[in-house]
């Protein structure tokens, strides 16, 4: 690959020290996220009747796979977890560099919000000028999901943009961590963390499941619910600063178990509501980003070009693919004539991706990447000031 489009695509990372697994990791988790929804769109546009079989059946059919890919936001949750625990486990167990909450919390704001808010004010644009609504019902809408309160105000998906359910989960991780940090690692001995995070992790799962039993959508969406997938990553960010060596030492065994970890994370996945099940789903992600390192195979296609820089712009492709995604399919009725879901499905995807990243790269290299800078904000305002100065 062309290592000028390699430097023009490739994140900007605050520390430079850049992990092409991890975006690795992203790839996977966007791309089945992706496919779960523009399976969910299609199906709805071409009518149920046309659908591949999928909710039950046998793990050799496609719908089986398709219907379980949203597994892909919990394992943005177990990335999340992984990059943001770092400094603080650096703090507090190898005596590194104090976090100053203050820069924490300016980094994540200048990072992650110009392009939120950009996307939604776009979709609530398109929904107002181009869909018809009226904008005064859509206006509160549009607040409580600008703050990442949608869910819990309205006990369901935001109607600008269903997909930032997920992101009010991360917000309020960013916003805990340090707190979490502060009294589980620096009150006593490694052990006590362990014992600690062990309790978090478990009560995590059993909160979930009750909750999906008992129907509670707004709370469901929520850290505590969801508190398991972060804690993997945290647990996985402990083994790579404390065995980095070991990691990297490479072996086809560790590709074997990467298959189990893959085919173990959407095998245990549903119901999600079952507490073993979660508890291997879990360990599965946990295993699968070990096989990410240490596989010869895996590691290898982790680690391609075009699949880390695709899995860097993951969070413009979250931003953008539902709402594109839901324009599209559209096409679904001359398409479907004569042909199977499948090969509809094929031939619609594939039109679709190529929207989607068209679109997705000029959103990533003009709107978010330039928030990867650190201090962007800080050498935007000298400029404008010094424009008016003058």
């Amino acid at each position: 690959m062309n290592l000028g489009l390699i430097q023009l695509f490739r994140r900007t990372t605050t520390t430079k020290n850049f992990i092409p697994e991890i975006d690795g990791f992203r790839f996977l988790a966007i791309g089945t996220v992706i496919l779960f929804h523009f399976h969910f769109l299609l199906a709805k546009s071409v009518g149920d009747e046309l659908v591949i079989p999928s909710e039950s059946g046998s793990i050799l059919e496609i719908g089986w796979w398709l219907v379980r890919m949203d597994l892909g936001v919990k394992v943005f949750f177990g990335i999340s977890g992984f990059i943001l625990s770092i400094p603080f486990l650096k703090q507090y167990l190898w005596g590194g560099k104090p976090i100053v909450l203050k820069s924490y919390l300016v980094r994540r704001l200048t990072r992650l919000e110009p392009p939120f808010i950009v996307a939604i004010t776009g979709f609530l644009l398109v929904h107002w000028l181009v869909l018809g609504e009226p904008i005064g019902p859509l206006m509160p809408h549009f607040f409580a999901t600008l703050v990442y309160l949608h869910t819990v105000i309205y006990n369901s998906y935001s109607t600008i943009l269903p997909v930032t359910w997920s992101l009010e989960t991360e917000v309020q991780f960013y916003l805990v961590i340090p707190l979490l940090a502060s009294l589980i690692l620096g009150r006593g001995p490694r052990w006590i963390a362990l014992i600690s995070g062990v309790a978090l992790f478990l009560a995590s799962i059993a909160f979930r499941g009750f909750l999906l039993r008992q129907g509670v959508y707004g709370m469901m969406a929520s850290l505590p619910a969801f508190l398991s997938h972060f804690l993997v990553g945290i647990g996985f960010a402990y083994l790579y600063l404390s065995r980095l060596q070991w990691l990297k030492a490479k072996g086809l065994g560790w590709d074997f178990l990467g298959v189990i970890g893959f085919v173990g994370m959407f095998w245990f996945y549903k119901p999600q509501a079952d507490f073993m099940g979660q508890i291997a789903f879990n360990a599965s992600i946990f295993l699968f980003f070990i096989a990410g390192f240490k596989g010869n195979v895996l590691n290898y296609l982790l680690t391609r070009p075009w699949v880390y820089l695709t899995g860097g712009m993951c969070y413009t492709l979250y931003l953008l693919h539902l709402p594109l995604f839901g324009l599209l399919v559209g096409f679904s009725d001359r398409l479907i004539v004569g042909h199977s879901y499948f090969f509809t499905f094929l031939v619609q995807f594939g039109l679709a991706m190529l929207v989607l990243l068209g679109i997705g790269g000029l959103f990533f290299l003009f709107v978010e990447k330039p928030c990867m800078e650190k201090d962007w904000h800080i050498r935007l305002s000298k400029k404008i000031g010094a424009i008016l100065s003058k």
